[in-house]
């Protein structure tokens, strides 16, 4: 960016993730122009913990219509993001989106159209993608070819967490539980690594949650590659404490690989590598930093980010088709589009 004036970025949601969002834009060397958040008060807390002295909006169409942005970062409610994203898209400003994308195949149609006819960028924060662990996995199992691999999520979300947003453990707001919540990165990363599959088989439930909660807090889930390969996932948040996300693959070189945001093996030995700076909670991993320098870098290049609304809609179709199976009890087919 030398010599480019910096990008003016505003962030919308104030809460958990966006600390991170704003050290990003700031280590990025981009401009932090304004926050905005229905509690005001929240966002000053934000200001402050950064030492910033930024506008703060509790309307998002007024900080639109007085700061005008380059870049809306999305990190509200999961039901808020398809409707900020396509107004921002609207409005020709670039959107950097948390996961997930949307909650339903129309919101996803609705963003996916909402780019196509914009002339401002999106992307879609899936950051374990820049964890160098999991891209060294990806490398390696390219390079070897994968025989088999599977995922796991081992977290603790109590009644107190569901308790902490009106928004969480609900379809309507939240779209899902541990799925579309905790797990959504892990299974993002088994698909880039793997590919995409053509049929899932998921089972569902709510296993300690009874009456705090409508979503799942357990999930387990068989995907069925085009070439008969088959990858597994199993989720849960009804530990008693937060294990990292983990994945293993096993490579047609006879090698078993298992990786985390803190730790790559081979054969059961530690693979050196470069160690992860972690961000807030250490399951969250520390990508959003790589990954938000890299939007912008994008932006300023002129190049579409590569994880788009089409790239992220991806893991959120396989999730929305685990929940169809799970409904049906039977398998269920992925579409061409989602593939």
């Amino acid at each position: 960016m030398t010599g480019q004036k910096p990008f003016r970025a505003a962030v919308v949601g104030c809460g958990a993730i966006a600390p991170n969002h704003v050290r990003g834009i700031l280590e990025a060397g981009q401009t932090l122009a304004a926050l905005c958040d229905t509690d005001a008060e929240r966002a000053r807390r934000l200001c402050a913990k950064f030492g910033l002295s930024v506008p703060v909006y509790t309307d998002l169409e007024a900080l639109f219509d007085r700061e005008r942005p380059d870049v809306l970062h999305i990190c509200t409610p999961h039901y808020l993001h398809a409707p900020m994203c396509c107004a921002a898209l609207r409005r020709g400003v670039n959107v950097l989106c948390e996961k997930p994308l949307g909650i339903s195949e129309e919101d996803l149609r609705a963003i996916e159209a909402a780019e196509a006819e914009s002339t401002a960028m999106l992307g879609v924060c899936l950051q374990n993608r820049y964890e160098p662990n999991f891209l060294r996995l990806k490398a390696l199992s390219e390079e070897e070819g994968i025989a088999a691999a599977f995922g796991v999520v081992a977290w603790r979300r109590d009644a107190d967490y569901y308790a902490s947003g009106a928004w969480r453990g609900k379809w309507a707001t939240e779209g899902g539980g541990v799925m579309i919540n905790q797990a959504l990165h892990t299974l993002d990363l088994l698909q880039w690594i793997c590919g995409m599959p053509q049929a899932v088989t998921a089972h569902l439930s709510d296993d300690h949650l009874q009456g705090v909660i409508e979503v799942e807090d357990t999930a387990t889930a068989h995907f069925r590659l085009p070439d008969g390969r088959a990858f597994q996932l199993f989720a849960t948040t009804a530990c008693t404490s937060d294990f990292p996300a983990q994945l293993q693959v096993m490579t047609r070189a006879g090698h078993r690989y298992f990786a985390d945001n803190v730790s790559l093996c081979r054969d059961g030995e530690p693979l050196p590598g470069e160690k992860s700076a972690m961000l807030g909670k250490t399951v969250w991993g520390s990508g959003h930093c790589r990954l938000i320098a890299d939007f912008y870098r994008h932006l300023s290049e002129g190049n579409r980010f590569p994880i788009d609304a089409h790239e992220g809609a991806r893991v959120i179709r396989l999730i929305l088709g685990m929940y169809e199976s799970a409904k049906r009890g039977t398998t269920v087919p992925m579409t061409e589009e989602t593939r």
